[in-house]
């Protein structure tokens, strides 16, 4: 059976209930911080890619028109 101590003990965990609370907000934190790096790395992986993208199809398009002129040359008579 419990002693007459025993039952008077009481038990308080609020100390050990902040402190595992403020483990989650740190973490809850750093995880907020990670998802912030990593979009801006994505973004900024996303601009480089479309500046590369836009490279090439200015590069296709001049690489078009040469093909046309060349094209209307040994067609046609030149210009002039």
């Amino acid at each position: 059976m419990m002693s007459e101590e025993e039952k008077n003990v009481i038990h308080d965990y609020s100390a050990i209930d902040r402190i595992s609370e403020e483990w989650s907000n740190r973490e809850e934190e750093v995880s907020k911080e990670f998802k912030s790096r990593n979009r801006m790395r994505y973004a900024k992986g996303g601009v480089q890619k479309a500046y590369e993208t836009l490279l090439i199809l200015v590069g296709l398009g001049l690489f078009a028109i040469l093909v046309a002129f060349a094209i209307r040359l040994v067609i046609y008579q030149p210009l002039g």
